[in-house]
């Protein structure tokens, strides 16, 4: 969860490191993500609800980006 007032930019595209909307290309679920690294430093993507598993190098295949989050103070 995030502290304090939010903002979402819907059909944008951040950088890797800020919070996403997504929405899973199998089961259309749409749920709020970060992009995990894992130990050997690849950037990961999951959906919560069917377990579809993504390595991201730009921008994710079986996942679309719906907004990007950011805090409005």
């Amino acid at each position: 969860m995030t502290k304090g007032k939010e903002r979402i930019r819907f059909d944008c595209v951040g950088t890797l490191s800020e919070p996403h909307i997504y929405k899973c290309s199998v089961c259309d679920h749409e749920f709020r993500g970060e992009i995990g690294v894992t130990e050997e430093r690849e950037h990961q993507l999951h959906c919560p609800q069917c377990e579809v598993a993504e390595r991201i190098t730009n921008h994710p295949k079986k996942f679309e980006v719906v907004g990007v989050i950011e805090n409005a103070s």
